[in-house]
């Protein structure tokens, strides 16, 4: 019974060392023009960051408003033991969002382990891929990278800039803007992988204080799958702090590695 424990406390731990989600949370998703703002860049979960997240680790950061991108500096960066922080001044009116992609980091599991934390993480068509084909029980090697975004609304100037791609490998670009939704509205969104739509992408979506995430499965406000085209929609249900985000996993074949993942996130607020 002591080493079922044991053995069960190991493979929830491996898990939960996989399952790390990554946001970007201003402390205000609505500024005003030429003020300052503070990003919080979560690892963890959208309530609670487990650690920083190293400078090394950061391929970009951007910022774009009115189709103009712009880099801030490693000195506007700070840690503390938990979160890292971004420092930002609004200028002028406008829709911004704000992103950063990490570098590409490998993690090696046990069969048992990669499939507990595809469970946890709803990674669903891997999972039944798996199963199906009567995966080997060896050593899974994958290869992930994360690519988040927040939408904030800088006085009431509204542009399209939450539906404009910065780039990165995997992306959710927000076709409508969440400064003009009230709770009951409809949101459209737009998968991307690698600037091209991701269709039949499994995709789910919260709102902070949900708290549906255990550590048996993963389970989300809403769940929903993208169309051909790589759009998706949802009901806002309540005013708040929100986020969309998915995983897409494929199966590559190079030399000790299995899998590949990219991670994408996108945070709102809807008042």
């Amino acid at each position: 019974m002591k080493k079922t424990l044991i053995a069960l406390a190991l493979a929830t731990a491996a898990a939960g060392a996989a399952a790390h989600e990554t946001f970007l949370k201003p402390t205000s998703f609505y500024v005003a023009p030429n003020s300052a703002v503070v990003v919080d860049l979560l690892n963890g979960t959208f309530d609670k960051s487990e650690n920083p997240v190293p400078r090394a680790r950061m391929a970009d950061t951007s910022v774009m408003t009115g189709g103009k991108v712009t880099k801030p500096d490693a000195a506007q960066w700070s840690d503390t033991a938990t979160t890292s922080h971004l420092r930002l001044t609004t200028g002028a009116p406008g829709t911004y969002a704000i992103g950063l992609s990490s570098k590409p980091k490998l993690i090696t599991l046990s069969a048992a382990d990669f499939d507990a934390y595809l469970r946890h993480d709803g990674i669903a068509d891997v999972l039944a891929a798996r199963t199906r084909e009567g995966a080997a029980k060896t050593e899974v090697t994958e290869r992930y990278s994360k690519h988040v975004r927040a939408v904030v609304q800088v006085g009431g100037t509204l542009t399209d800039d939450a539906a404009k791609p910065l780039g990165y490998p995997a992306e959710i670009l927000l076709l409508d803007n969440p400064a003009t939704l009230k709770p009951g509205g409809t949101l459209r969104f737009r998968a991307l992988l690698r600037g091209e739509p991701l269709g039949g992408q499994l995709v789910y979506a919260s709102s902070e204080g949900f708290h549906g995430h255990d550590a048996a499965a993963h389970a989300s406000k809403l769940k929903m799958r993208t169309a051909a085209d790589g759009t998706g929609s949802l009901t806002v249900d309540r005013s708040g702090k929100w986020y969309l985000t998915f995983i897409n996993m494929r199966k590559v074949s190079e030399p000790g590695i299995q899998y590949e993942s990219n991670w994408s996130t996108v945070t709102f607020a809807v008042r």
